[in-house]
């Protein structure tokens, strides 16, 4: 009998999971709120439910198994869900994060103040109630810029990068609707390079094959919303820095319980050269780093071990160090908002070297939205190089080739 492997999630990030699920001879079975999600087709069963919803999930879940029997393990892949996850988890006595741990991932403010209380260092950060205690902690704090967010948000919804001079009142307004509760975090911007981590821990040490340096060269372009545009690997950050990452993941996850499995940093490198945390997700990344960047910059698969540890089996050492030395780019396109009337330029991609894989989110006579998060963003170019500036090279001209006209 296979083993019955449940992916949360069934979006068009998920696709190579399930994808290699099937490789290793799991039962592949997925949840999604979409009966058209892309990955459905690459499972072997479809049981609809809202990934966000932990509830709806667990019992489908429960009735799937009441007919058909137990399930063997339960993972995600670029589905912030750590709850969802944990909580079929838990029930089903199946491998994986806790659910204490998961509702921290899951509550930025909670996460930040056991770093706090533990001494894990992060950026200043604050909770307001109102638009007045905003006003006031400003006027306070001195602040050049600062950072206004949701308490639950993904995908860089709601998110802004703001001056003491902005409108403050529209700000507030705006992050708001992005949420679900009734309060907003507000974050001392940190200048200086933003990296994203993917670590696996085993008994507390974390191994991380890969360090990717997030680009946020176009943050003028759609002021106040912070859209990052892809990014690079490696980063460039030396043995020590890079040892210093490892120990920050690992205080880390330890202050939130956290001893074994994935966790994803978005990290921020101040102007001493110490690492900070800006958020821990127990989750494998989106973006294709942890499915495709890491696998072919470094050799390492991440969402291989994850897929191991969930079904109960064993995730070596020696399968989370790197035996590749190469680099990858990612960058997406942004075309203004207006309906899409032609995508000149794919056939030019195609016959580029290094190209790892692209997509377009949207076709033509689809819309085009105004950029404010993460999901509005037209497509995304991934290449390989034999180090950083080849990677930049060709990442760079596979961008310009596309030419999306709208109107």
């Amino acid at each position: 009998m296979k083993k019955k492997l449940v992916i949360i999630g069934a979006g068009v990030e998920q696709i190579s999971a399930y994808q290699l699920g099937r490789e290793l001879g799991y039962y592949v079975i997925s949840t999604d709120q979409s009966k058209t999600a892309p990955a459905t087709k690459f499972s072997d069963y479809f049981i609809q439910a809202s990934t966000r919803d932990a509830d709806e999930t667990l019992a489908a879940l429960q009735n799937y198994c009441s007919k058909n029997g137990p399930i063997d393990g339960v993972m995600t892949i670029a589905n912030d869900v750590p709850l969802t996850v944990a909580k079929v988890a838990e029930y089903f006595e199946l491998p994986g994060h806790s659910v204490e741990s998961a509702i921290l991932a899951t509550d930025k403010l909670h996460m930040k103040e056991v770093f706090r209380e533990k001494g894990v260092p992060c950026p200043d950060f604050w909770e307001v109630h109102n638009l007045i205690e905003l006003e006031s902690l400003i006027e306070r704090e001195k602040f050049d810029r600062f950072v206004l967010k949701p308490l639950d948000g993904c995908g860089a919804r709601g998110v802004l990068l703001l001056k003491p001079t902005d409108d403050l009142e529209w700000a507030w307004n705006e992050s708001l609707s992005w949420g679900k509760g009734a309060t907003l975090l507000v974050e001392r911007f940190v200048s200086g390079l933003q990296i994203s981590s993917e670590s696996y821990l085993i008994s507390g040490k974390a191994y991380t094959p890969a360090l990717s340096e997030r680009n946020y060269s176009r943050l003028d372009d759609f002021s106040p919303y912070i859209i990052e545009d892809g990014g690079i690997l490696p980063a460039l950050v030396n043995k020590t820095l890079s040892d210093n990452i490892d120990r920050l993941i690992e205080a880390g996850a330890k202050a939130m319980g956290v001893e074994n499995g994935i966790v994803k940093g978005d990290l921020v490198i101040n102007d001493n050269g110490s690492p900070q945390i800006i958020e821990l997700a127990l989750r494998l990344s989106g973006g294709w780093f942890a499915s495709d960047q890491i696998i072919a910059a470094t050799g390492v698969n991440l969402v291989k071990a994850v897929m191991k540890q969930a079904i109960g089996e064993k995730v070596n050492v020696e399968d989370l160090i790197p035996i590749l030395n190469k680099a990858t780019a990612i960058r997406y396109w942004f075309p203004k908002a207006g309906k899409i009337k032609k995508i000149k330029g794919e056939q030019k991609i195609k016959n580029l070297p290094g190209i790892l894989k692209y997509d377009f989110f949207r076709q033509c006579n689809e819309v085009q939205p105004e950029i404010r998060m993460h999901p509005d963003r037209f497509g995304y170019v991934l290449v390989e190089g034999s180090d950083r500036t080849e990677a930049i090279t060709r990442v760079e001209n596979a961008i310009s080739c596309l030419s999306i006209e709208v109107e």
